[in-house]
């Protein structure tokens, strides 16, 4: 298992501003398997 850290960018139109949102997950690169992580382990 590999821990995979991903940036999203969201935008909205009519609003300036992007959001962004950050998330972590555990990935497997030998199967489809994957599950989030944990906050506090991270």
């Amino acid at each position: 298992m590999q821990l995979k850290h991903t940036q999203v960018e969201t935008r909205v139109p009519g609003n300036p501003r992007s959001t962004t949102t950050q998330s972590t997950e555990w990935v497997c690169p030998d199967c489809d398997y994957f599950e989030e992580a944990d906050e506090e382990r991270t």
